[in-house]
Formats: C-alpha cells, sequence, structure tokens
C-alpha cells in the first residue's frame, strides 16, 4: 500500500517532485501580473505545501525515516485546505493566464495525492498497528534498504 513512496520514489524522488513543482510556481509567480482570487488561491496553497519540507526533515532525522509517514502527517493538512480554498474561491481560480494553468496543473496534482492520501489516512486511522508493524519491520537500527549515514 506505500510502496509507491517508500519503495520506488522515495524521499529523494518526492522531494524533487515538490522542488520541480516549487520552482515552476516560483517562475510564474514572478513573471505573471495577474492579481486576485488565482494568485492568492495559488500563493495560500504553496505556502501550505512548504509544511512537506520542515515534516520530511524532522522525519528523516527524528522520526520513521519512511516518505508514507510524512505523506500521511502532512497531507491532510495542505490537501484539505487546498480542498477547502478552491470551494471558498469557488473555482474562480482557473484561467488562460499562466498563474490559471498552473492551479490547474495543480489541482490535478493535489486530486491525485488526495485519493491516495484518503485511501491511506482511513486504513491507518482502522488498523494503526498494521502501518506500525510494518514501520517497526522495515526500518531497523537506522538502516533503510541497505542505506547507512544518509548516504
Amino acid at each position: 500500500m506505500f510502496a509507491l513512496e517508500d519503495r520506488y520514489m522515495k524521499m529523494p524522488g518526492l522531494y524533487g517532485f515538490w522542488t520541480a513543482l516549487f520552482i515552476a510556481n516560483l517562475a510564474v509567480l514572478g513573471h505573471d501580473t495577474t492579481t486576485g482570487a488565482s494568485r492568492d488561491f495559488n500563493l495560500y496553497t504553496s505556502l501550505l505545501s512548504t509544511l512537506y519540507c520542515g515534516v520530511a526533515s524532522w522525519n528523516t532525522i527524528y522520526g520513521t525515516k519512511k516518505p508514507s509517514s510524512m505523506l500521511m502527517m502532512v497531507g491532510p493538512v495542505h490537501q484539505y485546505s487546498f480542498w477547502l480554498l478552491l470551494a471558498y474561491y469557488r473555482g474562480a481560480v482557473y484561467g488562460g493566464h499562466p498563474l490559471g494553468v498552473l492551479n490547474v496543473v495543480y489541482t490535478v496534482v493535489v486530486g491525485a495525492f488526495s485519493l491516495d492520501m484518503m485511501v491511506k489516512t482511513w486504513y491507518v486511522s482502522v488498523y494503526p498497528k498494521v502501518y506500525l508493524d510494518y514501520v517497526e519491520d522495515g526500518v531497523e537500527d537506522g538502516v533503510e534498504d541497505g542505506v547507512e549515514d544518509g548516504l
């Protein structure tokens, strides 16, 4: 259930994906002069997405070292806030301008991650011991997938 983030993408893949989106967003915000709902929505949801960086570092240093743990901690905050803000703006955040298009891209990305997050957070809410056993079996003595000392 957690193979995509824990076995395949891992933290570098997820962090790289977030960084690519961040750089695209920074470029669009710096270039597009659009004001109003599109810009505000983009800024608020992008600011919320920076929580992933802090929790990813905390989880890597002090936590389970599993990307799935980070996604289950931050995902609900970012993604549910995204949908609340989209409802607040009544969808008036899209358009043919670069920010409007980027908001469409973000909606698709957050939509996919939200479906995944909802299944996993509900599963862990109903079966917490299964996830705790999974984490305990996958991380031993600070070694994960044969990688030691953060290499």
